[in-house]
C-alpha cells in the first residue's frame, strides 16, 4: 500500500496485522489523519487463520466503525493467492464475495482486486502471496481508479 499516493494523504502500514489489530488502532489513528478519505486493505492475514465466521464478525465490527468515522471509506478487497492451495484460495474468494455487499449496505466503497489478480502469476512474488512489482503497480492503479471514479454524495 505504500505505492498508493494521493494528495494530502497519509499511508499507514501494519504488516501482518489482522482485522482486530487494525480495529484496535483506528480510534486513536483516524482523528489524527488529515485526509477525508480512508482506504483499508486488510483480510488476507485473517483468512490464514481459517476461522471464517470469526473473521466475518471482526469485519462487521470494522465496517460498522468505519461507517461512523465521518470519512469517505474504501475497502480494498483481498487478492487471491497463487499456488498456495485450494483451501486458502476458496476462503479468500468467500471473503471477497461476502465483503462486496457487506460494504455496500453500510455505504462504504469496495474495490474488487480479486479478478484482477486471479491466475496472473506475474503479479505475485515467488511466495504466491505478496504482489510483485508489477502486481503492486496494478493494485495501486486499481485502488486509485476506484477512489477517483467513486460516486460522490
Amino acid at each position: 500500500m505504500v505505492n498508493i499516493r494521493f494528495f494530502n494523504a497519509t499511508t499507514c502500514c501494519f504488516p501482518g496485522a489482522t482485522v482486530p489489530v487494525i480495529l484496535g488502532k483506528l480510534p486513536g489513528l483516524l482523528p489524527s489523519l488529515p485526509s477525508s478519505t480512508t482506504l483499508m486493505h486488510v483480510g488476507t492475514n485473517d483468512m490464514a487463520r481459517g476461522a471464517s465466521e470469526l473473521t466475518k464478525r471482526a469485519f462487521i465490527s470494522l465496517l460498522d466503525f468505519l461507517r461512523t468515522c465521518g470519512k469517505s471509506v474504501f475497502i480494498s478487497g483481498p487478492i487471491p493467492t497463487f499456488g498456495r492451495g485450494d483451501v486458502r484460495f476458496s476462503r479468500l474468494l468467500m471473503l471477497n464475495t461476502w465483503l462486496k455487499p457487506a460494504c455496500y449496505i453500510r455505504g462504504l466503497n469496495f474495490t474488487d482486486n480479486f479478478n484482477l489478480f486471479w491466475n496472473r502469476p506475474s503479479f505475485f512474488k515467488s511466495d504466491g502471496i505478496h504482489p510483485s512489482t508489477t502486481g503492486a503497480r496494478m493494485l495501486a492503479a486499481n485502488i486509485q481508479y476506484s477512489v477517483h471514479h467513486a460516486p460522490r454524495d
